[in-house]
């Protein structure tokens, strides 16, 4: 007995050990997957992308809040310095149109693509300011744009710069800087040539095949919401400075503002009339209230008169599954009686039948006993006469 258990524990600890080795193999393997899934992309200037495309997109993520806000901020400075309302029409222009085209090049399907998309419109805007078609936008304080792109354009090439192992970015910055310089910025409006030829020169130059990383639904979620902050941190603005525009246009604008004293005339009689008659607001209040009074009302009833047909109908559904589990327990219960019924008569002809077989045995024993005891007498008998 002692050997069997002591045999059962080892065969117990062994398996245990087995099931503890297979669960360090696969978390060691998973590990070692996930290690695998950086350097699925391939850097400007060639090399071997050293971080994942997640750490991209949150890279580029916070370069477009960095993106916005010096934008902002020295579209903003231009106005406050200048006194000339060309000039601040034309800085919040620059601020209306350049922050959305950035968005839409950031946050592309692919976090590489973006990066190139916006070092292109980055180095254009530079360009634009320094020497294009806007070098005179904003007079005497151009020096504020041109220093503001200056600095962004660094910093994406400092991103650039940490995606590939050597650091040496000179080749695609190169053909970045052609594309740019090839397709110029030709008006405040920012339209731009597609930068897909770009990426085939680049791919074709460092002989490399762009490789996206299979995204799962986290990282799509962790994109949508990305995307979906930068909306709500630049729509408010966006609206405000559309407001804006439309107001400077509308004041410049003899025919509207002629319309716009018109307005204010209608306005200030409707204000005249509203405050000589408080009654009718009261009046149109209370008819309110007791419309809104009314429709609860009703909406209430439609509810009692739904939840009783619904009490209905799961009580008539009751019945009919009561009836049918009545039903079903009946007829079990009658092939049960039925069973057993059998199941006791079975019993009784075997019993019946081995009883039978007893006595019979029984009876045949007892003639045969008493037809030796009667020989056994009668040769008793005999013998004693002889004696």
């Amino acid at each position: 007995m002692i050997s069997l258990r002591s045999t059962i524990n080892s065969i117990f600890f062994r398996r245990k050990s087995l099931i503890y080795g297979i669960f360090i193999s696969l978390v060691f393997i998973s590990q070692l997957s996930c290690a695998q899934r950086k350097k699925k992309s391939v850097g400007p200037g060639g090399g071997i992308v050293e971080i994942s495309q997640q750490e991209l997109r949150t890279t580029m993520n916070d370069f477009f809040y960095r993106f916005e806000r010096s934008i902002t901020e020295s579209a903003d400075s231009i106005m406050q310095l200048s006194s000339d309302p060309v000039i601040d029409r034309e800085a919040l222009i620059w601020k209306l149109n350049s922050i959305p085209i950035a968005n839409t090049a950031i946050y592309n399907s692919d976090p590489f693509l973006g990066y190139i998309d916006m070092a292109v419109f980055t180095y254009q805007l530079k360009l634009y300011f320094e020497n294009g078609a806007g070098k005179n936008l904003f007079g005497s304080h151009q020096d504020i744009a041109i220093q503001t792109m200056d600095s962004l354009w660094k910093d994406l090439l400092d991103i650039g710069r940490n995606l590939v192992p050597d650091n040496d970015i000179s080749e695609g910055t190169k053909l970045v800087t052609d594309f740019a310089e090839e397709h110029p910025l030709h008006s405040s409006y920012f339209v731009r040539q597609s930068t897909i030829p770009l990426m085939t020169k680049i791919q074709t130059a460092e002989k490399v095949t762009f490789k996206g990383l299979a995204e799962d639904m986290s990282q799509n979620l962790d994109q949508m919401r990305s995307q979906l902050g930068s909306y709500m941190e630049v729509l408010p603005k966006q609206v405000r400075w559309e407001s804006e525009y439309l107001i400077n246009n509308t004041m410049t604008n003899p025919v509207l503002t002629s319309r716009f004293d018109s307005l204010t005339n209608l306005l200030e009689r409707s204000v005249v009339l509203l405050e000589s008659t408080p009654s009718l607001i009261d009046t149109q209040r209370e008819t309110a209230f007791e419309d809104i009074r009314n429709e609860r009302i009703a909406v209430i009833n439609a509810l009692q008169q739904e939840r009783e047909i619904i009490f209905e109908e799961i009580k008539k559904e009751r019945e009919i599954v009561l009836a049918e589990l009545s039903e079903q327990i009946n007829l079990q219960r009658e092939a049960t009686f039925k069973d057993l019924t059998a199941l006791t008569n079975q019993s009784i002809d075997t019993t019946f039948n081995r009883t039978e077989e007893i006595i019979d045995k029984l009876f045949w024993r007892t003639i045969v006993l008493i037809s030796i005891l009667l020989v056994l007498i009668f040769i008793g008998v005999v013998v004693y006469k002889k004696i």
